[in-house]
């Protein structure tokens, strides 16, 4: 059965039945680190991206000013999203995962969708983020998401690649 009450302190944690079981979305925990660091490896290719370890799952984990937040599905994370208050008035967007089989699903876009919730509910001025400058479909939804692209980041990822900085001016309307 799925639990019938939310837990933790994150006000958009939710739980729902469907025909295939219970799906989850909620604050990650210590114990959700070894299928943190599986997604992790399984999602991104090292020689490309900068692949969070288990200690900095459990660094990050410790500090306040992280915002990790699982979707689980029969027990098994399928998908997490990570924030990093950086200060009063702007949140990180640090990364976003959902395993493939799950990618043309609407997890991504819920994960993405809580992150973002908790800027406007938190006051907060701004999102940033940063994506490969050759990936431009992903460039292309974030534009329609109303990022707008601020930086150029020269040699930002493993293999030498370009980053773009975006933000995403935050209002109580959003």
């Amino acid at each position: 059965k799925c639990p019938t009450a939310p837990i933790g302190s994150y006000p958009n944690i939710r739980f729902i039945k469907n025909s295939k079981g219970c799906q989850m979305l909620k604050l990650a925990n210590i114990n959700d680190i070894e299928q943190l660091v599986e997604l992790e490896n399984k999602m991104f290719d090292e020689t490309k991206y900068f692949r969070l370890s288990k200690n900095e799952f459990l660094k990050l984990l410790n500090k306040k000013s992280t915002l990790l937040l699982v979707w689980i599905e029969d027990n098994i994370i399928i998908g997490y999203a990570l924030a990093i208050i950086i200060n009063k008035k702007h949140l990180w967007f640090n990364s976003l995962a959902v395993s493939k089989e799950f990618q043309s699903t609407k997890i991504a876009k819920e994960l993405f969708d809580s992150i973002e919730n908790y800027a406007i509910k938190g006051c907060f001025d701004s999102i940033i983020l940063e994506i490969r400058q050759d990936n431009k479909a992903l460039l292309r939804r974030y534009k329609g998401f109303k990022y707008s692209e601020c930086q150029i980041i020269e040699s930002y990822y493993p293999d030498g690649s370009n980053a773009i900085r975006m933000t995403k001016k935050i209002s109580k309307e959003d």
